[in-house]
């Protein structure tokens, strides 16, 4: 037992406490004194610029350190060397948490080609920081590696819009992405993420509201300005809605039209214009039905001269059906 605990102390040593000061844990420890300093500055002065530049050297020192490491262990990821992209990460980390106005996108764009400029940087200066050339070899490897940097560079950056997209423009997720080489669908991303959904709803809502136990000859005046009542209702919805974005690329139109029992089935519609998997692009529909309630128990509160006047009832389909293109009536 005492032999296997002076095997892991020896081990143990060696890496906190190395045979010579010119090694990876000298600037690791440099940049634990440099984050202990700036805190003891920041207690003491408060923020400032001395305790801002103690940070950036412990910053320095500690990114340095952590480079040297991996690169002393030759850690390789796919052939190339992981240290640049650490020491990178590193580097964005502290500089875009730094600058307020910078936000992490920003930091993940950058992250690869600051990397690629760690490697290249002494490839192009000297210990005198004197200008020089690489060799042939090494100039092909930076092409090789900004290439591929910048490649990485551009997808975070195609990641990032795509989101702020999604996030603008929350119908986009109900569209059908199987054709695309880039969007992938996760099994809770459904049509229910359609705004247009939302739309037809609350549509519903307001109008059993408004027509629901209401006289009848209400309703056919309320239903002869259906259009003006249904814009009204839709500048309503979208103010309330959580993305104003794209309240602009949704239309809420509706078709009146006869039904049974001397009343009316209302097809409401929200057209989407915004852009669509569809090339004629779609719309949803939801059929509502108003019609006139039999007086029953009313009729006896009624007299020859006055006969009862029935109420409206609204019954509104459950299920919202999707069509491709337009419609090819939106009036009535």
């Amino acid at each position: 037992m005492i032999k296997l605990l002076q095997i892991v102390w020896g081990w143990i040593s060696d890496i906190v406490f190395p045979k010579d000061y010119y090694a990876w844990q000298t600037l690791i420890y440099l940049g634990f004194f440099s984050f202990a300093m700036s805190w003891v500055a920041r207690l003491a002065v408060g923020q400032g610029l001395t305790v801002n530049v103690i940070a950036t050297a412990g910053w320095i020192f500690f990114a340095l350190g952590i480079g040297w490491l991996l690169e002393n262990a030759k850690v390789r990821l796919f052939g190339l060397p992981v240290a640049p992209w650490v020491m990178g990460a590193i580097v964005c980390i502290y500089f875009f948490g730094l600058v307020q106005w910078l936000t992490w996108a920003n930091g993940f764009m950058a992250w690869p080609l600051v990397s690629v400029a760690i490697v290249a940087i002494p490839q192009f200066l000297t210990w005198e920081l004197r200008p020089k050339l690489p060799a042939p070899m090494m100039r092909q490897q930076l092409i090789l590696l900004l290439l591929i940097a910048l490649l990485l560079s551009n997808w975070f950056q195609f990641y990032f819009r795509l989101q702020n997209w999604l996030d603008d423009y929350p119908s986009l997720l109900a569209d059908d992405f199987s054709r695309s080489g880039f969007v992938v669908k996760l099994p809770d991303q459904g049509e229910d993420q359609a705004r247009g959904i939302v739309l037809l709803t609350r549509t519903e809502i307001e109008i059993k509201a408004d027509l629901e136990e209401t006289p009848w000859p209400h309703v056919e005046r309320w239903l002869l300005n259906m259009n003006e009542h249904l814009e009204s209702i839709e500048d309503t919805i979208m103010v309330s809605l959580e993305s104003s974005e794209e309240g602009e690329l949704w239309r809420l139109t509706g078709l009146r039209r006869g039904a049974d029992n001397n009343g009316y089935a209302l097809d409401l519609r929200a057209i989407w214009s915004g852009p669509s998997s569809i090339r004629e692009g779609y719309y949803l529909e939801k059929t509502c039905t108003v019609r006139p309630r039999s007086p029953g128990a009313r009729a006896s509160e009624a007299t020859l001269d006055s006969p009862p006047t029935p109420l409206a009832v609204v019954e509104c389909d459950l299920e919202i059906v999707k069509h491709p293109g337009q419609p090819t009536v939106v009036e009535s």
